[in-house]
Parts: C-alpha cells; sequence; structure tokens
C-alpha cells in the first residue's frame, strides 16, 4: 500500500507541475509550428524542469545544489524557531490569568 501511494503522489505532483508551468499557453501547439505533436510535449516537459529548477533555486545562483538546501533549511530553522516562542510567550500568558482553582470546604453534617 506505501509504495502505491508514493506513486500516486508523485504522478499527481509531476500533472500539477506540468500543468502550472504551461498554463499560460493559448493551444497545444507549444513551439507555434502549426501542428500539436510530439514536439509540442518536449516543449512542455521542458517548460516543466526549467519552472521546477528556478522554484528550487532558491539562492539564484543559476544552480540546484547543496547550497539551497543550506539556505531552506536555516529559514525553516528561523520561522520554528519563531513559532516555538510564540507559543511558549501564549502559553505564559494563559497560564498567568488563569484563576487558580481551590478546594472548598466541606461542609460540616447536619445533626
Amino acid at each position: 500500500m506505501g509504495i502505491e501511494l508514493l506513486i500516486v503522489v508523485v504522478l499527481v505532483g509531476a500533472g500539477l507541475a506540468f500543468w502550472y508551468f504551461n498554463k499560460d499557453a493559448k493551444t497545444a501547439d507549444l513551439n507555434n509550428d502549426g501542428k500539436t505533436d510530439v514536439k509540442d510535449a518536449v516543449v512542455a516537459v521542458e517548460n516543466t524542469v526549467e519552472g521546477l529548477k528556478a522554484a528550487a533555486d532558491v539562492n539564484n545562483d543559476g544552480k540546484v545544489n547543496a547550497e539551497d538546501v543550506k539556505v531552506v533549511a536555516t529559514k525553516a530553522k528561523a520561522t520554528a524557531k519563531k513559532a516555538v516562542s510564540k507559543a511558549k510567550a501564549a502559553t505564559t500568558k494563559t497560564t498567568k490569568s488563569a484563576k487558580t482553582p481551590t478546594a472548598k470546604t466541606p461542609k460540616s453534617p447536619k445533626k
């Protein structure tokens, strides 16, 4: 079940990327030669690959490499630290404003 789900996720992701990076085309004739054929599919794949490379090149050096991963990891770490700080502040604020429950003294039984 696990590998099938992974395959489905990859295919859906590839299909969405293919659509996203070619959505501005008015027709299926992407290379403007007057025919819709395999050459148009090649252009669509090239558009998708270039779009994905541009999206993955987060430091804009023209290459997708470990430096891009470092940039993403650094941003993720900073975002996580902010989230933890906000969560701690909210927890502290909530615990300070909450009233401490007090136990009631039991009534003595009637005689």
